[in-house]
């Protein structure tokens, strides 16, 4: 490569992990600051050069947060810098897995690239499952935290302890049950994003390609076997952990088939040669399950259903 070729990737890997880190320091760009690297990726002249803004934001990332705790003097700000770094960490490990398998089917690009997500959340919250003394020192600090920021938000005292660390105590359960599966959604929406604007102005939209994707009819089993075991765990009222194991599992296959689910409604919209609406349908699809109470239930339920369904209806034809 030379020096004609090298400035202009040099000057694009310094702003594309420039624009990466400043979103990775902000609450709701935490989870979108991979949109860049991964968008901006085929660019590069090789897989290599493609990766480098990868290890750049990972680096500076990591370097930030050591600073921000001063090294993590204790065994608590370790905790705590372990729980900063788990969605950043998986994210970028993910979108490095997506880019090196360029060329690959959509589908198994997208399997590779949540796996180390979905062993890190399971990890993770066997980890906090253990409940070593550094952990329970952290988990009052939480608590409290959630206390005073909810009084604040209230604009009232709390008077009811019990009520909140109930309240407190229900979340955190409830984030140890879906972790893994909020994490590929998550990555599942950078990676439609990222695609979205790759394709723009291409013969074939990404969309195309995405209202192809159909999992292994063999796969309705595995689904069939997790949430029986969900059931199985529930009726013998095992304890939380290995419930909240089960049920990690039977949602991260259930959101692949609302995948698949949101896979036929693109199909459909395809062929009736409304292929600028389905590229939006993405973008409001995730409105409904993250901002709209009530309609957020019915894409969630909705799209495995259909996508399940699909074992042994025929939505799409030639795929």
């Amino acid at each position: 490569m030379d020096q004609s070729q090298r400035a202009p990737i040099v000057k694009m890997t310094l702003i594309v992990s420039a624009v990466s880190i400043v979103l990775s320091q902000l609450m709701i760009g935490n989870f979108l600051f991979t949109i860049p690297l991964i968008a901006l990726a085929p660019r590069y002249l090789n897989r290599r050069q493609a990766l480098m803004p990868v290890g750049i934001v990972a680096l500076l990332v990591a370097l930030i947060e050591l600073i921000r705790s001063g090294g993590f003097p204790s065994s608590e700000s370790r905790v705590l810098g372990a729980v900063s770094l788990f969605v950043p960490a998986v994210l970028l490990v993910g979108s490095a897995v997506w880019i090196t398998l360029d060329g690959y089917r959509l589908l198994y690009r997208y399997l590779a690239s949540c796996l180390f997500a979905v062993v890190a959340s399971i990890s993770i919250v066997i980890w906090f499952g253990s409940a070593g003394e550094a952990i329970l020192r952290v988990d009052s600090m939480m608590s409290e935290s959630f206390r005073t920021l909810f009084a604040q938000f209230s604009g009232s005292a709390i008077q009811y302890d019990a009520t909140m660390n109930l309240l407190y105590r229900t979340m955190v359960m409830i984030l140890g049950a879906v972790l893994a599966p909020m994490m590929m959604a998550i990555m599942g929406f950078a990676f439609y994003v990222a695609l979205s604007f790759q394709s723009r102005g291409s013969e074939e939209p990404f969309v195309v390609r995405f209202s192809r994707i159909r999992l292994p009819e063999n796969g309705i089993w595995v689904f069939l076997s997790g949430w029986t075991l969900v059931l199985v765990f529930v009726l013998v009222k095992s304890g939380y952990l290995p419930r909240a194991l089960a049920i990690q599992c039977a949602l991260s296959i259930s959101l692949l088939y609302a995948i698949q689910g949101f896979a036929i409604i693109l199909f459909h919209l395809v062929k009736r040669n409304l292929v600028h609406r389905a590229g939006r349908l993405g973008f409001m699809v995730v409105l409904l399950m993250f901002l709209v109470p009530g309609l957020n239930l019915l894409v969630v339920f909705a799209l495995p259903l259909l996508g399940v369904t699909e074992t042994w209806i025929a939505y799409r034809r030639n795929v």
